[in-house]
């Protein structure tokens, strides 16, 4: 993913460093929850998984590091009302986002497994179908958190820097 910010005031990298801020620009805020420091609950709406309602909600770290880069990382993920398929589930999302060197914007990259070992009721359903409705799901979250970002990461971060600029205007 690559996102251009023209004529940015403040360096980005300011901002990406800022996760309590930044975290609102990967999901709506009805749907995060502040755990502690870099650490963050995501409620995703409902998924439709042939005959089961999903609804993920995970655990997830946010926290930069020394090479201006944000770590976005998750091995921590329930389904709500699910507990049977719980035991059955896994999830690891595991993904970046950094300034570039010139100030121009971010670039960013993200990957998320997710597996079930879904119910004897399934077993008869091809392997191909549910291949392909479970990838179809996979990207679908991946695409929107991308479309997200893309939308709010621009507006956050404009919003951000007119805070810091006001603010030392004051002065």
């Amino acid at each position: 993913m690559e996102i251009t910010i023209s004529d940015a005031p403040i360096p980005i990298h300011q901002y990406l460093s800022d996760t309590e801020r930044l975290v609102y620009a990967l999901a709506d805020p009805s749907q995060i929850k502040v755990l502690g420091p870099h650490t963050f609950q995501f409620s995703m709406r409902p998924i439709k998984f042939l005959m089961l309602t999903l609804e993920p909600v995970a655990d997830v770290q946010i926290y930069p590091n020394d090479r201006n880069e944000v770590i976005i990382y998750s091995d921590s993920c329930q389904l709500r009302n699910q507990s049977a398929l719980n035991r059955r589930f896994s999830f690891k999302l595991q993904g970046w986002l950094a300034a570039r060197d010139d100030n121009s914007g971010v670039s960013g990259n993200a990957q998320l497994d997710i597996s079930i070992d879904l119910p004897s009721a399934f077993r008869l359903t091809p392997k191909h179908l549910l291949e392909s409705t479970g990838n179809a799901i996979v990207n679908g979250i991946l695409i929107t958190i991308k479309q997200r970002l893309q939308r709010r990461l621009i507006h956050e971060y404009r919003g951000w820097t007119s805070g810091i600029m006001a603010s030392s205007k004051l002065r």
